[in-house]
């Protein structure tokens, strides 16, 4: 799939996702939208330190028939390192790229297993942020995903918006945001970047240096309360600083 197809990908499901007025709607449709990359299940979670219990919030999730009753019946929560690195990430990451205790082997592979046995032993972390200082994350797994560096992006990107929605539905009604006082030239900076566009090929359609416009979508970010440009490109559409 080519550059241009995976970006309206991205823009109709984050449309799509925009629309929604329940939770469960919200995982079928990212679920749906990734379906044809391999990935089977969706999570959008809520990661509370061990010391609250460990065991995750879950705001909306599409999983197989049996898992989440066997994550909890297994006390998988204490052991699962995919879900312990989602609580310090800020970058996506792979399942087989957390880290995990190598004193506690046995115990890893039995969760590793599980995760095999239900189809879902290779996968996606996105992490999100920490709204009312819990973690939350979406995750995407599947039997054989893509999981090559375009598709890191695609799915950061559907993940964020999706994740903001979720967060909204779970939450009591509330005014809607203000606005984030984005320059013209921080609007115009993130549309190039919702695009697709890296800083060098904004400075060169702008006639600015690659640091200025670094400078540009790090004050942006700054004002969208955004841990990375993802974020900052995802909190923009959501509030209406820029358009799709």
């Amino acid at each position: 799939m080519d550059s241009s197809t995976l970006r309206n990908l991205v823009f109709d499901t984050i449309a799509d996702v925009s629309r929604l007025d329940s939770l469960p709607q919200v995982s079928a449709t990212l679920r749906d939208a990734l379906a044809q990359f391999g990935f089977t299940t969706v999570g959008i979670n809520g990661l509370p330190p061990p010391s609250d219990g460990a065991e995750p919030i879950i705001l909306t999730e599409s999983t197989p028939d049996g898992y989440r009753d066997c994550y909890y019946d297994e006390r998988f929560y204490l052991i699962d390192h995919v879900g312990a690195a989602g609580r310090t990430a800020y970058e996506p990451f792979r399942f087989d790229e957390a880290p995990y205790d190598r004193t506690n082997e046995a115990a890893h592979l039995r969760f590793l297993q599980a995760l095999e046995s239900y189809g879902i032993g290779k996968g996606l972390v996105v992490p999100i942020g920490r709204p009312a200082n819990v973690p939350v994350c979406v995750w995407f797994a599947g039997e054989n995903p893509a999981l090559h560096g375009e598709m890191l992006q695609v799915t950061q990107l559907i993940a964020l918006f999706a994740a903001n929605k979720a967060i909204a539905l779970s939450r009591p009604p509330q005014a809607p945001a203000g606005p984030s006082n984005l320059t013209p030239s921080e609007r115009e900076v993130l549309q190039w970047t919702a695009a697709g566009k890296t800083s060098w090929e904004i400075s060169v359609i702008k006639g600015l240096s690659e640091r200025a416009i670094n400078k540009t979508i790090a004050d942006a970010m700054v004002k969208l309360d955004a841990v990375t440009r993802a974020q900052a490109v995802v909190n923009a559409i959501r509030i209406g600083e820029i358009g799709l």
